[in-house]
């Protein structure tokens, strides 16, 4: 046991959250409260923001001296910040949920899951969309079929871009690229595939305000297509296709909110639909104990890591970095 770490209860005593913007106030916030979990701090740039009940500081190292050492720190900023925040919370021994994509580079991500063995605290990359059992459904048969998946086809297309946000496209970290392909590629290396030999074959760059990238990639047998970015119509879907032509489809599947998802398998035969309800996978993610966490953490360090290795790539390929 390292100077800093600390010997945690079984659960939290409630939560500080990094950066409050939209989409902390309106998905976070309504997921910890139905989860039973209470916010007790923000850190903001907000001089004048005030919250009922909630201490509000201006530097992540006020939060963590003010707050008792039991607090979740929930990050919600630019991925940008996300390593030095992230770091620091780590090195004072507690635990920390950062969005998506947590890190930009592959030493960052090794670094990072080193720093949260040695300390003994739990470190989460929020991929909302993992806690759908459509999810877990495609998972499982891209695991049991691994020898005879032919294509793995991936879409996920937004028809616009909120404003205000850090999307400018000025680098990785500000760009749909990074925000939008930590989704296919977790994915893939959750399910056990080589990530290295991705290649950006399209990214219409020229275009700043429509970006959509075209990714490939293959490993063993199996054909990566990705296209991710903004286009005019709203798209996400994932489909399998097996050796046999036998396809398996699910849509929305990058997705976090509470709705149906429409499972499709299709052979020779025929066609079979299935209607999944998903429940609300935020709150499901914080109703799940730290000791769960920490029992998976080895095997999400390792997609972390593989997809943080592959989006420090198809940056460096795009011109990002």
């Amino acid at each position: 046991m390292t100077e800093n770490q600390i010997n945690h209860n079984l659960s939290w005593a409630g939560v500080c959250i990094i950066g409050l913007g939209g989409h902390a106030k309106n998905k976070l916030i309504p997921g910890l409260e139905a989860a039973g979990l209470k916010v007790i701090g923000v850190v903001s740039r907000n001089p004048a923001l005030t919250m009922s009940g909630v201490q509000v500081f201006v530097t992540v190292t006020d939060a963590i001296s003010c707050l008792p050492e039991t607090t979740l720190f929930v990050i919600a900023t630019p991925p940008n910040v996300h390593y030095a925040q992230v770091k620091a919370v780590i090195e004072a021994g507690r635990d920390v949920f950062v969005e998506k994509p947590a890190f930009l580079s592959l030493k960052e991500s090794v670094e990072l899951s080193r720093l949260a063995d040695e300390h003994g605290v739990v470190l989460v990359e929020m991929l909302m969309y993992l806690e759908n059992n459509s999810v877990q459904q495609i998972i499982s048969e891209l695991k049991c079929a691994s020898g005879s998946v032919k294509n793995i086809e991936c879409q996920f297309l937004i028809p616009s871009v909120p404003l205000g946000t850090f999307r400018t496209e000025a680098s990785l970290g500000n760009s749909l690229l990074s925000d939008m392909a930590c989704y296919p590629l977790s994915l893939l290396a959750i399910a056990g595939y080589d990530l290295s030999n991705l290649v950006l074959v399209v990214d219409d760059l020229r275009a700043k305000q429509n970006p959509i990238f075209c990714i490939r990639g293959k490993s063993q047998q199996t054909n990566f297509y990705i296209r991710v970015g903004r286009n005019g119509q709203y798209r996400n879907k994932v489909k399998l296709v097996f050796d046999d032509d036998r396809q398996v489809s699910c849509e929305p599947f990058f997705y976090g909110r509470e709705g149906h998802r429409k499972l499709i398998s299709a052979t020779s035969a025929g066609m079979l639909t299935e209607q999944i309800h998903e429940t609300n996978a935020y709150e499901r993610m914080f109703l799940r104990k730290r000791f769960e966490w920490l029992a998976t953490q080895e095997s999400r360090s390792e997609s972390l890591c593989l997809v943080s290795d592959g989006l420090e790539r198809l940056g460096r390929q795009a011109g990002m970095l």
